[in-house]
């Protein structure tokens, strides 16, 4: 905000950065979701869960959940994580299967671990 011209500057400035972060254009409503509700949920966590899911890149909040609870079972094993993942994949792969109308509410499709930074990094 300091580096700002003054709060429209710093509000074009967010809408920018949320623009490119989220990305509308090719990204669902309910996939828009579930970036946001990853960011709040790593935002709220303990720092050192924090940063030791983080650093993991998950692309979901089913992930990062998996990887918040492995860190506090104190399974630092990367088999347990994944086991606890794949469980989680099968169990989305089922429902998607006929159970739900649309199938694309049910994650974001794989990206780079950079789409995961919080974009407000950059505007502070």
């Amino acid at each position: 905000y300091q580096e700002a011209a003054g709060p429209r500057d710093v509000c074009r400035r967010l809408r920018e950065l949320s623009q490119g972060w989220l990305r509308p254009e090719v990204r669902s409503k309910e996939q828009i979701m579930e970036l946001l509700v990853l960011e709040q949920f790593l935002s709220i966590l303990p720092e050192d869960i924090q940063s030791w899911v983080w650093v993991r890149h998950p692309e979901s909040c089913a992930q990062a959940v998996a990887l918040a609870e492995s860190f506090q079972l104190g399974h630092g094993d990367p088999a347990g994580i994944w086991e606890q993942q794949v469980t989680v994949r099968v169990k989305v792969e089922d429902m998607a299967s006929g159970d739900v109308e649309d199938p694309g509410v049910l994650g974001v499709p794989p990206s780079p671990p950079s789409q995961l930074e919080s974009p407000w990094e950059e505007a502070a």
